[in-house]
């Protein structure tokens, strides 16, 4: 099955072991590192135990980018992404009562709707999936609150849950298991490095030049974050003026438009992604040579997911994140604002990403154990590691 419909010869590692528990239905959860595979971790079991595979997933773009892949293998699944139109709607319920297997994505928040039970009545669901399963807990930094209604599915169809996630404290560990009402999981936890990545910091105040030396410097395909739909939009232009091909992303553009300006980049006809944190959760683009941020993400964790968009396919790639004075301010001022509850969540997702990009340290050290992962020695494949080896004493 690996091989014929999806052309690998070999599990990556970890998949093998996840692969088997999910298809002999005991609830499991899966922390893979960002381009660890986690997809097949769920399709191949979804299509070795038939039925309906209920897929659970936060971002549109991810979802139509998974369908797409499994249409291409010849494998029947369908993104439930707004209203649906009854003609489609009959359509697709009478493609899931006649096949084998049949992946079903929607996000949470359509699990209520009149036009998803219509669909599913009926119909034996095999595997309920969780992807980006960090977003069950308040603790984490893509809270959802409708991924605290998923557990009822368990009620209703009695199939085993396969939550994946590639960002996880020990804390919102337990909090997916808790919320989602796992039964004696098996949780299976990978490292989180991803070696092929150089990470550097940069403390910057012109900006624009330091990010068209980079992009100088690796010819490859960029993705640049910023975190203002302003300042995506700003800086596609300046790319644009400066000769480099760039589309901008975010969620103030159409669904329409999204689609199109995704399907450019998976395409290879744009060089350079400008977006937001909305862009990139789950979409297989494995040649990114360089991940830029412009400024400070929320949390530490988010900028790992981001920053994990490169090198997906092994080979070096960058990572590195540009702090302006400006930046650096903006984020400080969240630690103050708000209510006491506000402020004690910023101050747990803001002060280890201040930290990150301050302390001169091995970056890997810093990412590698906030996750709660201790490694013995420095990285060697950072700017902090690199600086420190450039001025050690030659004998």
């Amino acid at each position: 099955m690996l091989s014929s419909y999806w052309g690998f010869t070999s599990f990556r590692p970890g998949q093998a072991e996840i692969i088997e528990s999910v298809v002999g239905g005991t609830d499991t959860l899966a922390l893979l590192p960002t381009g660890g595979g986690k997809s097949l971790c769920f399709q191949v079991p979804g299509l070795l135990r038939g039925g309906v595979t209920l897929v659970l997933s936060p971002l549109i773009s991810l979802m139509h980018d998974q369908v797409l892949g499994l249409a291409g293998r010849g494998i029947a699944a369908f993104a439930m992404t707004g209203r649906v139109d009854a003609g489609l709607l009959s359509n697709v319920r009478s493609r899931m009562s006649s096949s084998n297997s049949f992946f079903l994505y929607l996000a949470p928040e359509r699990l209520n709707t009149r036009q998803f039970r219509w669909l599913i009545q009926g119909q034996r669901v095999g595997l309920i999936v969780v992807d980006e399963a960090h977003c069950i807990s308040s603790w984490g930094h893509d809270f959802r609150p409708a991924y605290r209604t998923i557990q009822q599915l368990r009620e209703n169809y009695g199939a085993p849950f396969c939550a994946l996630t590639a960002t996880a404290t020990r804390r919102v560990e337990r909090d997916i298991v808790k919320n989602l009402a796992l039964r004696s999981p098996r949780v299976f936890r990978y490292s989180f490095d991803r070696p092929n990545i150089h990470f550097s910091v940069r403390q910057v105040v012109d900006a624009r030049g330091e990010v068209l030396s980079w992009l100088d410097r690796e010819r490859g395909p960029a993705i640049i974050y910023d975190s203002s739909r302003e300042g995506v939009e700003i800086w596609a232009e300046k790319l644009r003026r400066a000769g480099i091909s760039s589309a901008a992303y975010h969620g103030g553009l159409n669904a329409g438009f999204k689609d199109h300006v995704q399907r450019r980049w998976m395409r290879k006809k744009v060089r350079v992604m400008v977006a937001t944190n909305a862009f990139g959760m789950g979409i297989d683009r494995p040649d990114v040579r360089l991940v830029l941020h412009v400024g400070l993400p929320d949390s530490l964790e988010s900028y790992y997911q981001e920053a994990g968009r490169a090198g997906r396919d092994g080979r070096p790639a960058h990572a590195v994140l540009l702090v302006s004075p400006e930046a650096r301010k903006a984020r400080m001022a969240l630690l103050r604002a708000g209510s006491f509850r506000q402020r004690i969540r910023a101050n747990r997702l803001v002060r280890p990403i201040l930290r990150y990009a301050e302390r001169e340290m091995c970056r890997r050290w810093g990412v590698l154990g906030y996750f709660g992962e201790n490694i013995r020695v420095p990285c060697g494949n950072c700017d902090v590691c690199g600086r420190l080896k450039r001025e050690a004493p030659h004998h």
